[in-house]
C-alpha cells in the first residue's frame, strides 16, 4: 500500500510540472517582437539635405535630352501624330500617382519617360508600405507641352523658358508641396513625404536614369528621363 501511495504522489508531481512548464523560454536579452503590419513612427526630417542635390541645370543636359525625346510639335494635332507613331504613350493615373489639372501640358510621355515615372511612383509606394502614410500618392503637375502651350506659359510665367524639355516628351513635374492623401497631413508628415521623394530622386539621378531640378519658386520637382551618360 505504501508503494502505491508513493506511485500516485510521483504521478501527481509530474502532471503538475507539465501544467506549469513555461510554453516559451523567456528571452530577456533578445529584441522586442514587433507584430506583423505594425507601422513605424515618423520622425521629423529635413528634405533640404536631399533637395540640394537635385540641382541639374538646363544648359548641362538640354542638347542630350532633345536627342532622346521627340521633336517639338506645334499643337495637339502634332501630339496625336506622335502618339499614332508610338513616339508617345498616354499616361494615366496609377496607384502611386495622380494627375493634376494640366493647363499648359498634356498627359503624354515617351515610352521610356513613362517607364521612369512608373518606377519612381513604385519606389515611393514601397517606401511607405510600413508607415502611417501608406497609400499616399504623388501629384504629377505637368508633362508634354506643345509650342503653342509653351508660348502661352511664357507670357504668364516669367520663369518659364521657350526651349523647354517638356517639348520633347521626356519631362514631367512632380509637386513638392502637395501629396494626395485620404486625410489632411500634418507638417511633419508632409515634410516626411518631401524628404522621401527627394531621396528617391537622388538615387535615380545617381543611377543615371534622370536629370532633376528642385524648382523652389514653382514648388515642384522637374524630372527629365535620361538614357545613359
Amino acid at each position: 500500500m505504501r508503494l502505491y501511495h508513493l506511485f500516485l504522489f510521483a504521478i501527481s508531481f509530474v502532471l503538475l510540472a507539465f501544467a506549469y512548464w513555461p510554453s516559451e523560454p523567456a528571452d530577456t536579452m533578445g529584441p522586442a517582437k514587433i507584430q506583423e503590419g505594425t507601422a513605424i513612427t515618423l520622425t521629423p526630417t529635413d528634405p533640404s539635405v536631399y533637395t540640394a542635390q537635385l540641382n541639374n541645370r538646363l544648359v548641362e543636359y538640354m542638347d542630350r535630352s532633345v536627342k532622346q525625346g521627340i521633336q517639338p510639335v506645334a499643337n495637339t494635332q502634332g501630339l496625336r501624330k506622335a502618339f499614332r507613331a508610338k513616339q508617345l504613350v498616354l499616361v494615366q493615373a496609377q496607384k502611386s500617382f495622380v494627375l493634376d489639372t494640366f493647363h499648359y501640358s498634356y498627359a503624354f510621355l515617351t515610352p521610356y519617360a513613362a517607364k521612369i515615372l512608373t518606377q519612381i511612383g513604385s519606389a515611393f509606394q514601397d517606401s511607405l508600405a510600413q508607415t502611417p502614410l501608406k497609400g499616399c500618392q504623388l501629384i504629377v503637375t505637368s508633362m508634354t507641352r506643345t509650342k503653342h502651350t509653351v508660348a502661352k506659359l511664357v507670357r504668364k510665367n516669367r520663369t518659364a523658358v521657350k526651349r523647354s524639355p517638356h517639348l520633347n516628351g521626356n519631362s514631367f513635374d512632380i509637386s513638392f508641396s502637395r501629396f494626395k492623401a485620404n486625410r489632411p497631413l500634418t507638417p511633419i508628415e508632409n515634410q516626411y513625404l518631401q524628404t522621401l521623394i527627394s531621396q528617391i530622386l537622388v538615387r535615380f539621378k545617381k543611377d543615371i536614369k534622370i536629370w532633376v531640378t528642385y524648382e523652389v519658386h514653382e514648388e515642384c520637382l522637374h524630372v527629365v528621363a535620361r538614357k545613359g551618360v
